[in-house]
């Protein structure tokens, strides 16, 4: 498993779960701040591709990041379903674009599971474990990747 913080003290772990298309991720619900309906972003020039902009969230300006790009999935027009999932990482807020919110899950220590080598390394990165919930599959992202220092830096400047 790539990251042991994914564990409580406890047998059993909760993180919000979202769709981008017919997959269902999940981050950990402690990184979660809140869950907001999606507005455009304000773009700035010179960011990487899987940025799409900023946004005003209460007088602080956070970025926003297109999950679907981040990830290599194809991108899919806006709907009424989109949000922002916006989440706190090495300190800083971000907003994790995504097509829609599904639950808070509960999952058991003992069902996350280390994904297959199925990916290219790069990719295979974004991934903190695989979790079996109910007749679904969920894919657990590790944050601190999908939001890597690079990233964080390129966005400080």
């Amino acid at each position: 498993m790539q990251s042991n913080r994914l564990f409580s003290e406890t047998n059993s772990c909760q993180f919000l779960a979202f769709q981008l298309g017919a997959e269902t991720y999940g981050v950990p619900l402690l990184e979660v701040q809140e869950i907001r309906t999606y507005s455009k972003a304000t773009p700035i020039p010179n960011t990487p591709p899987h940025v799409l902009g900023v946004i005003n969230l209460r007088g602080a300006i956070i970025a926003v990041i297109d999950l679907r790009t981040r990830l290599g999935l194809p991108p899919i027009e806006d709907s009424d379903q989109t949000i922002f999932v916006v989440v706190t990482v090495r300190g800083k807020t971000y907003g994790l674009r995504a097509d829609s919110v599904s639950d808070v899950i509960d999952v058991e220590n003992s069902a996350i599971q280390e994904p297959p080598r199925l990916t290219e390394e790069r990719s295979q990165r974004f991934l903190s474990g695989l979790a079996q919930v109910d007749d679904r599959v969920v894919v657990l992202l590790n944050l601190e990747e999908v939001i890597d220092n690079e990233t964080a830096e390129r966005l400080a400047a």
